[in-house]
């Protein structure tokens, strides 16, 4: 027997009090604090791991809100904070994810006697929550630990489907510049075709990438971005909407473009550039990237969120069409169902105005020419990527990581002025110290707990 969550109507008052969102003032001096960090962040390439796994955080919390706004009329006397409190899983999600501070910080850190009565009832989630918590040194660190951990596994699963296209990219590129210049007419089409390949292999992991990386965020499980039987399911259930996000990734690349080749063109426009020297160089493009990011960051996000969104409500038709099981939901997945009453089957109610053109996409004639555009769409995004190197080349990291897609890494600085491999070699340092440091813990806990 599935043991039931307690009902969330009967959360304590004192506790909903205590899970009102800050006030106003409160919200807006920050959020530019936030937004700040995350411009800093998207500079390198560690930062940027950090600003993967804070848009995971926060496409979990988007997930969890719109399955709130879908409860039935039973459950509408319930607010978002009654809601999101009520479980030990959920609680977390009161407000935006932190940078670096432990969720809840000021309640987390509090002693157990100084909490709310409720809080103190060894029955309840929330108290056990509580009693788990660590102390003080790693509440300041504990969202900086979790944004880096969820960060490289999500950066991990994506790579395994997009660097090889990349790779393909790069090597095809780097081999037709070698044949125009060397005039090897019998090797003539190897890049070209080495480039085509790419581009075809890309085109056919962004079918399947965005709503993985969705449901991967969401789940909060890094092995759910490969259960490609269920996630292509919920891309065929929202087929329009995956085409929406692909038109908007596109779009959204355009003016990234734009931004990335634009320092080679500046001289031109400004004198007093060509006469730098490098340190004034490198200085000046340190700046213009960091101001890039006020582009970058918000793009990269509102692609995470409308993807998380697009997820939750693929899932959510699935399961009240019983075309999935509750067996086939993540435990977060499933006691958030659980809690809102969303795991009956219910009958498909279709209430969008185009409902004539939604039924036609599902057949056989329609899916073909949503895979057309969908296919079309991606390959403008790809073509996008060509024509920018080909005016400016970024090296390998221009090739290699494409910031709406991968990591969020937008800073490209000439080679000779500084070399992105340090960046990267560094990183790898901290995920080898961070990994002899979580296993040490982890061995340290079990000793101690037998």
């Amino acid at each position: 027997m599935i043991a039931t969550t307690p009902a969330i109507s009967n959360v304590p008052p004192i506790i909903a009090v205590q899970s009102r969102t800050p006030a106003l003032l409160y919200r807006s001096l920050v959020f530019p604090l936030k937004f700040v960090w995350g411009m800093l962040l998207c500079q390198s390439f560690l930062g940027s791991i950090l600003v993967v796994g804070w848009t995971y955080r926060l496409a979990q919390r988007a997930a969890l809100k719109f399955w709130w706004s879908r409860r039935p009329s039973s459950e509408r006397g319930i607010t978002l904070d009654q809601f999101l409190i009520a479980s030990e899983r959920t609680e977390p999600h009161q407000h935006w994810p932190n940078w670096f501070l432990r969720q809840n910080f000021r309640e987390s850190i509090r002693q157990p006697e100084r909490r709310a009565p409720a809080l103190r009832d060894p029955t309840s989630e929330v108290s056990q929550s509580c009693r788990s918590t660590p102390g003080l040194p790693f509440a300041l660190v504990h969202s900086l630990w979790q944004n880096f951990w969820i960060g490289l596994r999500a950066i991990t699963n994506t790579w395994v489907l997009t660097l090889p296209a990349c790779l393909f990219w790069w090597f095809g590129w780097y081999d037709g510049w070698n044949n125009s210049f060397n005039k090897g007419y019998e090797q003539a089409p190897v890049g070209p075709l080495i480039s085509i390949f790419g581009i075809v292999l890309f085109i056919a992991a962004m079918f399947y990438v965005p709503l993985a990386q969705a449901r991967q965020a969401v789940t909060g499980e890094w092995r759910s971005f490969f259960q490609f039987r269920l996630v292509w399911r919920i891309v065929r259930a929202r087929w329009i909407s995956s085409v929406a996000l692909a038109l908007l990734y596109s779009l959204l690349a355009l003016p990234l473009n734009v931004l990335k080749t634009s320092p080679a063109f500046q001289p031109q426009n400004n004198g007093a550039l060509a006469n730098l020297t490098d340190i004034q160089v490198l200085k000046h493009l340190d700046s213009y990237f960091f101001f890039c990011a006020i582009v970058m960051l918000p793009a990269y996000v509102i692609l995470r969120l409308l993807a998380a969104r697009i997820y939750a409500s693929g899932i959510l038709a699935l399961l009240q069409t019983a075309k999935i099981q509750p067996a086939e939901l993540a435990p977060l997945e499933f006691e958030t169902m659980q809690r809102l009453n969303l795991l009956e089957a219910r009958p498909n109610q279709a209430r969008h105005f185009f409902i004539r053109f939604i039924t036609w996409t599902g057949t056989r004639v329609g899916r073909m020419a949503s895979t057309f555009a969908l296919g079309l769409i991606w390959f403008t995004f790809v073509a996008q990527i060509y024509v920018t190197e080909f005016l400016q080349y970024h090296s390998g990291v221009g090739w290699m990581n494409q910031p709406l897609v991968q990591l969020p890494w937008f800073h490209y600085i000439p080679a000779r002025l500084k070399s992105p491999w340090s960046g990267i070699a560094f990183a790898v340092l901290v995920w080898l110290l961070a990994s002899a440091m979580a296993r040490a813990t982890q061995a340290f806990r079990s000793r101690h707990s037998q």
